[in-house]
C-alpha cells in the first residue's frame, strides 16, 4: 500500500482504504474501488489531499474471500459425494432433490457474516481437524435433515448449528486434539457446548441455532450433557448433529474404518442417539459412493457397482482382486446385504 496526493492519482489505481466524508463520516468510496477519471475529479472536489492505493501487482483480497472459496468447495464436494447428483449413484430419487436443496442451503450459510467470522476463528485455531470436521458435519446434517423433509428455515438453522457446533472449543484449543484427558480436562471439555451457546447467542444468531449447539452432546438415554435431556426432549436439530458429528469424528479423529463408524451408530441407536436419525443416516446417505475402490474385511478388493438395491451401507461390490492382491481372471459380484459377515474395511 502506498499513499499518494490526489494530483498523483491516475485511472485504474485501486483504493486500499475506504474514503469517508470528514464532516458527516458518510462513506464516499469503498475499499477496492478501481479509480476512474470521474472518481479522481470527485476526490479533488471533496478536498481530500491524499488517499491510500495498492501498489502495482499487489493482490487486494480480504481473508474472508479466500475462506468462502475454500468452504464452498468443501461443502458442495462433501454433499455431492454422499448424495450424488446422478440418479444411479444416489440411494433414491428423493435424495437427488435433497442433495440439490442442501447445496443451495450451504451456499446461503456462507452469505452470513457471523458464520464466516466464526469459521475464520475456527480455521485459525485448528485448520487440520476442527475446520474440516465442522464442514463435513454440516454437509452430513443438511442431508439427514433434508431426508426428513424439514422446511427451508429449519434446514438453514440445522446447517448453521452444525457448521458452528464446536465453536466453543475455540475457547479451549488445548483440548481439541487430546486423545486422553484428565478428569478436570474432561469436565472443561463438557463446557464447550455451553461456551458455544453463549458465543452464538451474543453474535445475534437465531435462538434455535444456539439451542441446537447447546444440546448437541445430549444422549437419547439422558446421560449426556449439559442438561441431561433424554429422548424427544432433545431438540431435533441437536439429535441430527449428534449423529453426524460423532460419525465424522470417528473417521477423522479416531481414524477407524467406515464400517466400524457405521456399527457405532447402529449400536448407539436408542441409547446414545435417536434411532430414527440413525436410520435416516444409514438408509439415505451413499457412505460408499458408486465407483469407489474398496477393500473388504476378507482382504479382497473391488468396486462399488450398486448403491440402490439395498438399504443401508451394504452395497454390491464387484471383486477384482483376491485377498493377496492378485487379479481375478473373472470378476465376482458380492452382495453385502446377503454376505452379512463381510464389511467394507477401507475406501482406497
Amino acid at each position: 500500500m502506498i499513499r499518494l496526493y490526489s494530483f498523483e492519482l491516475s485511472e485504474g489505481m485501486v483504493l486500499a482504504e475506504p474514503l469517508f466524508d470528514g464532516t458527516t463520516n458518510n462513506l464516499l468510496l469503498n475499499y477496492g474501488t478501481v479509480l476512474t477519471e470521474s472518481h479522481i475529479a470527485a476526490i479533488k472536489k471533496w478536498g481530500i489531499r491524499s488517499v491510500a492505493v495498492t501498489e502495482r501487482y499487489t493482490l487486494l483480497i480480504e481473508p474472508a474471500s479466500s475462506l468462502v472459496k475454500e468452504l464452498k468447495k468443501g461443502l458442495i464436494t462433501e454433499i455431492t459425494r454422499l448424495a450424488p447428483e446422478k440418479e444411479e449413484a444416489n440411494t433414491s430419487d428423493f435424495m437427488l432433490t435433497v442433495s440439490q436443496v442442501a447445496c443451495q442451503t450451504a451456499l446461503k450459510l456462507l452469505d452470513n457474516s457471523v458464520v464466516l467470522d466464526s469459521l475464520m476463528r475456527i480455521k485459525l485455531v485448528d485448520d487440520d481437524f476442527l475446520l474440516p470436521h465442522s464442514v463435513e458435519t454440516c454437509a452430513l446434517s443438511l442431508l439427514v435433515a433434508g431426508s426428513f423433509g424439514v422446511d427451508e428455515k429449519e434446514l438453514f438453522h440445522i446447517g448453521m448449528a452444525a457448521i458452528l457446533h464446536d465453536i466453543g472449543l475455540c475457547e479451549m484449543p488445548q483440548l481439541i486434539n487430546m486423545a486422553e484427558m484428565q478428569l478436570h480436562q474432561e469436565n472443561l471439555w463438557k463446557e464447550h457446548s455451553l461456551y458455544g451457546y453463549y458465543l452464538t447467542k451474543e453474535s445475534g444468531l437465531p435462538q434455535e441455532v444456539c439451542k441446537y449447539i447447546l444440546h448437541h452432546h445430549e444422549s437419547w438415554n439422558g446421560e449426556g450433557y449439559p442438561k441431561n435431556l433424554s429422548g424427544e426432549a432433545i431438540p431435533f436439530g441437536s439429535r441430527i448433529i449428534a449423529v453426524c458429528e460423532q460419525y465424522n469424528r470417528k473417521l477423522r479423529q479416531e481414524k477407524i474404518p467406515h464400517y466400524l463408524a457405521i456399527e457405532y451408530l447402529y449400536g448407539g441407536g436408542g441409547f446414545y442417539f435417536d434411532p430414527h436419525v440413525v436410520q435416516a443416516f444409514t438408509n439415505n446417505l451413499a457412505v460408499y459412493p458408486l465407483g469407489s475402490l474398496v477393500r473388504l474385511s476378507t482382504g479382497q478388493v473391488g468396486v462399488v457397482i450398486n448403491v440402490r438395491q439395498n438399504l443401508g451401507p451394504r452395497p454390491i461390490v464387484r471383486i477384482y482382486y483376491n485377498r493377496v492382491n492378485m487379479p481375478l481372471r473373472v470378476p465376482v459380484d458380492m452382495d453385502l446385504a446377503k454376505e452379512r459377515t463381510v464389511f467394507i474395511e477401507q475406501v482406497l
